[in-house]
């Protein structure tokens, strides 16, 4: 029987957690664990334009974006891992966020292989044109919609509104063969062929 005077095990240091993120980036490791996941995908999608069969449908891949095409890591070291909404929506509309290589090298294969890129962001729809022209100026020139957060969708879960949109992607004609994000609530939801999560340990998004 526990006493009740028995100390509950105290939790790691959040100065410590910052400093082992801060190693986990810094290593490369971090980069690295996105390239593997990445190159899985590619993989797959290779299989599929090779194979050439999208069930009669149109084929494309689904990205988010912050920590999956756009990385926010200055951003998020400057904030200490933390920081309000405001200004966490701030930094991100400075719209300087640079391209994840690994995914920018995936999406143009897709481009190159007639493959339909959508993004579908947590952003909001009045992040728009900044999220556009960052996205351009990152190397995503060429994609064929951008999906942000209108009122209909402000308040609801991730997983419920990446779904919506790939629910409605796909009753447009398209096969969704790749998904992929750095939220499991990216992934949830089905309406995909296969889903593929990039690490982040800096943040969670239910």
């Amino acid at each position: 029987m526990t006493s009740p005077l028995a100390i509950a095990k105290e939790p790691t240091n959040l100065a410590v957690i910052k400093q082992e993120l801060k190693k986990y980036h810094d290593s490369g490791a971090y980069n690295d664990d996105i390239a593997n996941v990445i190159q899985k995908a590619m993989r797959y999608l290779e299989l599929r334009v090779n194979r050439g069969n999208f069930n009669g449908k149109k084929p494309a891949i689904v990205l988010d974006i912050d920590e999956t095409s756009l990385s926010n890591y200055p951003d998020m070291v400057h904030l200490g891992f933390g920081g309000t909404i405001e200004q966490i929506r701030n930094d991100e509309d400075k719209g300087t966020d640079e391209a994840i290589k690994p995914t920018l090298k995936l999406y143009r294969y897709a481009k190159a292989n007639h493959i339909a890129v959508f993004f579908i962001t947590g952003r909001f729809e009045e992040e728009r044109h900044v999220t556009d022209e960052n996205l351009k100026k990152a190397g995503y020139i060429d994609y064929d919609d951008l999906y942000l957060r209108t009122s209909e969708y402000k308040t609801i879960p991730a997983t419920t509104y990446k779904t919506a949109i790939r629910k409605q992607l796909t009753e447009k004609g398209y096969d969704i063969l790749v998904n992929i994000g750095d939220q499991k609530s990216d992934l949830r939801g089905g309406y995909a062929d296969e889903t593929f999560k990039l690490p982040n340990p800096f943040y969670f998004i239910p």
